[in-house]
C-alpha cells in the first residue's frame, strides 16, 4: 500500500539512499501506479514499477537501489532489480502533472507556450485536468498535459528536460502516449 499522493515522500526516500539525487538537475521520479482503494491509498502488486528519469551517466549509481528498502506512508517497500529503458522515439507525449506556478488554466497555458518557445519546441498541446500534489513547498497545482505533433528530436528534448517545476515530485515528466484520439 502507498498513499495516493506519495511522490514527495518517495523523493525524500530516494534522496536518503542516493545522496546526489536531490541536486541532480535532470533527475525525476514518476509517481508509482496502483489500484486506488478510494480511501487515499493505492494497492500495489509485485509487478509495480518504480521509474526514475536520470542522465545515462548516473545509471550505474541508480542501479545500486536494487534490494534497498524505502518507507512511505508507514509502509515498507523493497526495490527490485533495476533495468534501463531508453527514451522513446514516439509521440505524442503525456505528463500526469505539469506545475508552472500558475493556478489558473489560462495562465498555465501561457506558461506552457512560453516554455516551449524558450526551448524552441514545435508542438501543439492539450491541457487536461487540474491536479494537486504535495512538494517541498507544500501543496501545489498543475495540469495534465499532452504534447502532440512533435518532431522526434523535440520529443527527446522534452523527455530529457521536462517542463515546469517539481520534477523530483513527479511533475513535468513526459512519457509516450498511444494517441490523441481518446482526448479529441
Amino acid at each position: 500500500m502507498l498513499p495516493v499522493d506519495h511522490s514527495y515522500e518517495l523523493f525524500i526516500e530516494l534522496a536518503r539512499l542516493l545522496t546526489w539525487f536531490a541536486d541532480e538537475p535532470l533527475g525525476g521520479v514518476h509517481a508509482i501506479h496502483g489500484a486506488d482503494t478510494g480511501h487515499g491509498e493505492l494497492i500495489l502488486n509485485r509487478r509495480t514499477k518504480l521509474m526514475v528519469r536520470i542522465a545515462s551517466a548516473r545509471v550505474p549509481e541508480l542501479l545500486t537501489l536494487s534490494g534497498q528498502t524505502i518507507h512511505i506512508g508507514g509502509n515498507k517497500l523493497e526495490i527490485g532489480a533495476g533495468k534501463t529503458r531508453p527514451l522513446s522515439r514516439h509521440t505524442p507525449l503525456f505528463a500526469h502533472c505539469v506545475a508552472t506556478g500558475s493556478e489558473d488554466e489560462l495562465d498555465f497555458t501561457n506558461d506552457i507556450i512560453r516554455m516551449l518557445d524558450e526551448m524552441r519546441i514545435d508542438s501543439r498541446f492539450i491541457c487536461g485536468k487540474r491536479q494537486t500534489i504535495r512538494t517541498q513547498d507544500g501543496t501545489v497545482s498543475g495540469f495534465s498535459l499532452m504534447l502532440h505533433g512533435l518532431p522526434v528530436e523535440h520529443s527527446f528534448l522534452v523527455q530529457q528536460q521536462g517542463l515546469g517545476k517539481y520534477r523530483k515530485s513527479g511533475c513535468g515528466i513526459f512519457i509516450p502516449h498511444k494517441s490523441i484520439n481518446a482526448l479529441t
